[in-house]
């Protein structure tokens, strides 16, 4: 037993599985949203949404602040903290008498999302040697998209097992001991030298253009895909009758691309493909099959195929997170770069569910293909940062390992 607890495979993959379950705390409240207004009908369906990214809040708020407090306690206590308020949302979600008692548990859950996240991946970096932390980083940048593929996965289950609140309990029983895994078998900093800073050079990151360029963009492709993920079941439903436990299901093809598109993009660098060849192809190749969805009448089939095209390209979008290093005006200043492009991420799933079910229900002046396109254009300042290639301006041709969301 502690040969296993002493692999860096099994430690990189319990940090892992708490990047995830953070994650959930926003993917896992999809295929619940239709079980949520059902029995506490909000007055608009922009608030179904803000049920589903609320805790994306807590991230755009606090991912500076909490990459001090890893600086300054340590990135193991920071994630084993983050887990236990992330069960506690999970607790007052699962006990909530009203809508408003249910918000308040999806912001608490936030606050162990943005605890969880940041210490996690600074903690992987930790861990790992050199030669291991490419693959680790690039594994990590799919913790997003898997959490939304478990809780599809589950969705039937937790339906015929008690329920949407029998979702968060069994999320919150399995953070628990995953938690418990983390504190027995991943080791303490001994001291703040050996793990990567958070806060260093912050001040100069606000001063540059460059990280918040990487920032709206990958938040821009996170609102959209996310928009799509969250909105596509009930539309299907409204414009076509389809049944949204079946979209739910197809949604787990379309996420494990995401996943896979994820890790596609640095394997097209490494082929030699132009970084902006790569960006514009996959924004286009994003855009038009999203367009179809919401512009053309093209039925329940089409559309399942068009958000799979359109969830691979946007994996291949997101993929180009590995490019917070040279945004970063130095390499001291890595982690700060990429708690500010998190910020900026998490911002835009924040927006995306209440922008994109507020626009379906015709309370926003603005329809869902206008949101699309606004969104791809926001997608598209990401060009001048790929037209710069590969290399930092900064390094001296050392290694560089990207401190991921």
């Amino acid at each position: 037993m502690n040969r296993i607890f002493e692999s860096i495979i099994f430690r990189v993959a319990i940090i892992y599985s708490l990047g995830v379950l953070a994650a959930m705390s926003v993917g896992g409240a999809v295929p619940q949203l239709g079980a949520i207004a059902q029995e506490f009908h909000p007055d608009s369906p922009s608030v179904i949404g803000l049920v589903m990214s609320l805790p994306s809040l807590m991230v755009v708020i606090g991912a500076l602040l909490v990459g001090y407090l890893v600086d300054r306690f340590g990135d193991k206590p920071i994630l084993l903290i983050g887990s236990l308020v992330l069960v506690l949302g999970d607790l007052v979600v699962v006990y909530a008498p009203t809508l408003d008692s249910l918000l308040v548990g999806r912001a608490i859950a936030g606050i162990g999302y943005v605890l969880m996240a940041v210490s996690a991946i600074t903690l992987l970096i930790r861990i790992t040697h050199e030669k291991q932390r490419h693959m680790a980083i690039a594994v990590w940048a799919t913790f997003v998209p898997v959490s939304f593929i478990i809780p599809f996965l589950t969705a039937g289950w937790v339906i015929s097992a008690g329920g949407w609140r029998f979702a968060f309990w069994g999320h919150a029983g399995v953070t628990v001991v995953v938690a418990l895994i983390a504190w027995l078998c991943i080791p303490a900093r001994v001291k703040v030298s050996e793990q990567p800073s958070r806060t260093s050079g912050l001040m100069t990151v606000l001063r540059s253009p460059w990280p918040y360029l990487l920032g709206i963009a990958i938040g821009a492709d996170a609102f959209l895909h996310v928009g799509v993920i969250a909105t596509l079941a009930p539309y299907l439903q409204t414009h076509y009758g389809a049944d949204p436990v079946a979209i739910n299901a197809w949604n787990i093809g379309a996420m494990v691309l995401n996943a896979l598109g994820c890790l596609m993009f640095g394997k097209l660098l490494n082929q030699g493909l132009s970084p902006v060849k790569i960006g514009v192809t996959a924004i286009i190749a994003t855009g038009i099959p999203a367009l179809a969805i919401y512009a053309l009448p093209i039925g329940i089939a089409a559309s399942i195929a068009c958000s799979w095209v359109l969830m691979f390209f946007s994996g291949i979008l997101t993929g180009m997170w590995s490019f917070v290093p040279n945004v970063a005006p130095s390499a001291d200043s890595i982690g700060a770069t990429s708690g500010l492009v998190t910020q900026l991420t998490l911002l835009g799933v924040l927006l995306s569910g209440p922008v994109c079910f507020a626009s379906l229900s015709g309370e926003l002046p603005v329809s869902m293909v206008s949101i699309i396109v606004i969104a791809l254009l926001a997608c598209a300042v990401r060009l001048p940062i790929l037209y710069q290639g590969t290399v930092p301006k900064w390094s001296t041709g050392a290694q560089i390992i990207a401190s991921g969301h």
